[in-house]
């Protein structure tokens, strides 16, 4: 999951020499008990939470969200300051509804048409507040991996995108503090850096192309015919 990912050299300073964390693992049936005995046998406490992080993060979605809700624990965060202060920033609801989202939204893989006749579709989702929003969904997108894709092309879209506010309305998974955050930011390029930021999931960054397509289309063909 790319929120543990991206934040594991963090993760791996906060949780290191706290022996409980792997008890309260196991407790919870996120590793195996082979996977407990593995970990516990490593002496060095960076490498022993490096492993730890490297098994939860090879599981999947579901079990990176159940380790990301143990760590809101009092029992766990209570003597890491730095870490409790992080976690909340965290909305796992957020996460989960993100990726159970791509169970109801169909997968297109057609050739991109660059001509301006290239229909293009949309979905209603339902949105936080329980209104019905249109996110598009176009039609021959030639990216296979959103993810890779907006990593890749990431300065480029920090310098050259502009109405970040049209785009963070379609981005649902973003929270009501998160997009506080990202509105307090004066520049487009500081509020698209948040924008990637936030985005850590496949099914976020796949919304996150779509909207980028429908307010930001001359960026995005000029990306994909570099």
């Amino acid at each position: 999951m790319e929120i543990i990912t991206h934040n594991k050299v963090k993760l791996i300073q906060w949780l290191c020499g706290e022996e409980l964390i792997l008890q309260h693992v196991r407790a919870r049936n996120l590793v195996t008990q082979t996977e407990y005995i593995k970990v516990k046998s490593i002496q060095d406490p960076s490498a022993n939470i490096t492993e730890l992080l490297d098994i939860i993060l090879k599981k999947g979605d579901s079990i990176c969200v159940a380790f990301l809700e143990l760590l809101k624990n009092d029992d766990v965060n209570e003597s890491r300051p730095e870490l409790k202060d992080w976690i909340t920033t965290v909305d796992t609801s957020e996460i989960k509804a993100d990726f159970q989202l791509s169970t109801q939204s169909t997968e297109i893989k057609a050739d991109f048409q660059h001509s301006t006749q290239s229909p293009d579709i949309s979905v209603n989702i339902t949105g936080k507040s329980g209104s019905s929003i249109s996110t598009p969904v176009f039609i021959g997108s030639p990216i296979s991996n959103d993810q890779e894709f907006l990593k890749k092309n990431r300065g480029e879209l920090i310098d050259k995108v502009k109405n970040v506010e049209r785009i963070t309305d379609d981005l649902h998974y973003l929270t009501d503090e998160m997009e506080a955050i990202i509105q307090a930011e004066r520049s487009d390029k500081a509020k698209m850096r948040k924008v990637l930021e936030y985005t850590y999931s496949k099914k976020a960054a796949k919304l996150l192309v779509d909207a980028l397509y429908k307010h930001a289309k001359d960026v995005m063909e000029n990306l994909i015919t570099d």
